[in-house]
């Protein structure tokens, strides 16, 4: 009877877990102040993703400072300077970190009184706490989302100018009159 016991208790043991890889880890355990540049073990890794959205692994570096750079030379070897984030450089040459990602919860909440929207094409997102600006993208009523934005009249402002730079304006209620200033809808 006792050698049955010992068995069901093996049996009832948990499983061992697999260690967790650096994507299944929290971001602050492999991310570094620098874009395109991950903690990889006891180095950094640098990768960048092309034109296709495929990521590019370009080596791994002793230091994040290295992989950094050598990020920044890839990007200008394959033109995505102006698709991609590309780390700053300061006047005497160094490399400035990253601004610091702040979460939904430490954003300062709207009023109450400045959440109703005063532009055509402006909502207040609860989750977020941003505004979105959208706009009617084609004649069957589909929606195309133009970004979020901290106030209103930024969201509006963005909303007017895509809207211009497609040539949709027959398709949308403009905010601005003909001066092309701001105008809240009635």
């Amino acid at each position: 009877g006792d050698d049955d016991d010992s068995e069901s208790d093996e049996e009832d043991a948990p499983p061992r877990k697999r260690p967790r890889t650096a994507a299944a880890q929290p971001r602050a355990a492999w991310a570094t102040k620098y874009y395109g540049v991950y903690r990889a073990r006891s180095k950094f890794e640098a990768s960048y993703r092309d034109r296709d959205g495929q990521n590019q692994s370009i080596g791994k570096f002793a230091t994040e400072e290295e992989a950094a750079h050598a990020y920044n030379a890839a990007l200008a070897k394959h033109g995505l300077e102006s698709i991609r984030k590309v780390n700053k450089v300061d006047k005497t040459g160094r490399l400035v970190a990253k601004p610091e990602r702040v979460s939904v919860s430490a954003r300062p909440d709207v009023p109450e009184a400045d959440r109703k929207c005063k532009y055509h094409g402006v909502t207040y997102l609860e989750r977020t706490k941003r505004f979105q600006g959208r706009y009617n993208n084609d004649g069957a009523g589909k929606k195309k989302t133009c970004g979020y934005f901290p106030t209103q009249v930024e969201a509006a402002r963005a909303r007017e100018a895509a809207i211009k730079r497609f040539g949709l304006e027959s398709m949308n209620k403009m905010n601005t009159n003909a001066a092309g200033v701001l105008v809240e809808k009635p």
